[in-house]
């Protein structure tokens, strides 16, 4: 097995991070001029919080939300995922630097454990 090419590893962390984001919430933005959403005033100098879990899980978002399906990430599926639907290390000029080297360390990590390790299931075990 070589490092290079594992594609569908990629998919399964995206759908991970999709599932349990690392950070559920960033507050660290503030509102700088008053804006208006439907009938809500956005006041200047408000805290504005984006609720990444509840993006992740939206129904409206996300077709069966609670189903681990590594295939929304898939090339074919990519360009279907929204910029704002899937934001599990943040968005824009503040989003975490070490999202790239995160998500390098797991592939690493699973490619070395499948690479030095047997793994079967246990007979107890259910598979879904």
């Amino acid at each position: 097995m070589s490092f290079t090419g594992l594609q569908y590893l990629g998919q399964v962390i995206k759908e991970s991070l999709r599932i349990y984001p690392p950070a559920t919430l960033f507050t660290s933005r503030i509102c700088n001029m008053d804006y208006q959403v439907g009938s809500i005033t956005i006041h200047k100098g408000t805290a504005v919080v984006v609720p990444v879990w509840d993006n992740h899980h939206d129904p409206d978002l996300w077709s069966n939300p609670c189903k681990f399906d590594p295939d929304r990430f898939s090339p074919a599926n990519k360009a279907s995922v929204k910029r704002m639907e899937y934001m599990p290390f943040g968005l824009g000029k503040r989003n975490c630097i070490g999202n790239i080297f995160a998500i390098s360390e797991v592939k690493i990590a699973i490619f070395r454990l499948l690479n030095e390790f047997k793994f079967e299931a246990c007979e107890k075990q259910k598979i879904l």
